[in-house]
């Protein structure tokens, strides 16, 4: 078998943070992209990226951008590195859950299967506790609060008035769905789970409306614009430089002193 040549640095981190890695056909099969991806990934970039952010925030933050680019093989890999710096099973949990009403419950599901599996062969036991902390009653309420609290004073309301005539649904629905029932969850803060948000839509493309939206909504829970270019080159390797110059772009903007 051809030697692998990678650097000591991304050699430590690989086998630090995966129990698995070696099991993957890539790794065997195709020695030279291997070692041109595992420096970039976990030497190079790295380098950049340690500083600004934790470790447990570098490696929710790919997590989440695994589920954006819909890479399962890759999300599978995560789950067990989060679990070995240390991000707990209900925070991974809540990665997933913050992706149904952004991806949409059909691109979710292997991964939430995926999870589970990698829960149990780790003995997580399941199912983990509930983390909700709305109801049928109230959601609509504490949904239009969060709004406030991320984009401003009045905002959800704003929405809902300026809607245009026979949409007003799709409003209250983003209203009492995705911050009602998701954003309100426990399991992780306001701050990271804006973030993940963020690194779920630059994953995905197509969006940049709402990724300039949630890039402001970072700036407005205090993550510094370091910190936001940090979130990305890490997520880099795995979205590909398109993506990432995008997402780069849209942080400039956000952070851009000519807007509130």
């Amino acid at each position: 078998m051809k030697e692998i040549k990678i650097t000591e640095k991304a050699h430590k981190e690989i086998k630090r943070l995966f129990s698995v890695r070696n099991s993957v056909n890539t790794l065997k099969s195709d020695p030279e992209l291997t070692a041109i991806f595992d420096n970039f990934a976990f030497d190079e970039t790295l380098r950049v990226a340690d500083g600004p952010v934790i470790e447990k925030t570098r490696v929710m933050c790919i997590l989440a951008s695994t589920l954006g680019c819909n890479a399962l093989t890759e999300f599978r890999m995560y789950v067990d590195a989060a679990l070995n710096v240390g991000v707990k099973p209900r925070e991974i949990r809540e990665i997933v859950y913050q992706a149904v009403p952004f991806l949409g419950f059909s691109r979710v599901i292997d991964f939430l299967l995926v999870m589970n599996e990698v829960f149990e062969n780790n003995d997580i036991r399941l199912p983990l506790d509930d983390q909700a902390t709305t109801t049928d009653e109230n959601c609509r309420q504490k949904g239009a609060e969060m709004i406030d609290a991320l984009w401003g004073e009045g905002n959800a309301e704003n929405m809902l008035e300026t809607s245009p005539k026979g949409q007003e649904h799709i409003v209250r629905f983003m209203t009492d769905y995705c911050f009602g029932r998701f954003y309100t969850r426990n399991g992780i803060d306001l701050q990271h789970r804006e973030l993940i948000t963020f690194c779920m839509l630059a994953a995905m493309g197509g969006c940049d409306e709402r990724l300039r939206t949630h890039a402001i909504g970072c700036k407005n829970t205090k993550i510094t614009k370091k910190e936001m270019v940090a979130a990305v080159t890490a997520m880099l390797p795995w979205i590909g430089f398109p993506r990432s110059l995008n997402a780069i772009n849209i942080i400039n903007d956000a952070y851009s002193e000519k807007l509130i």
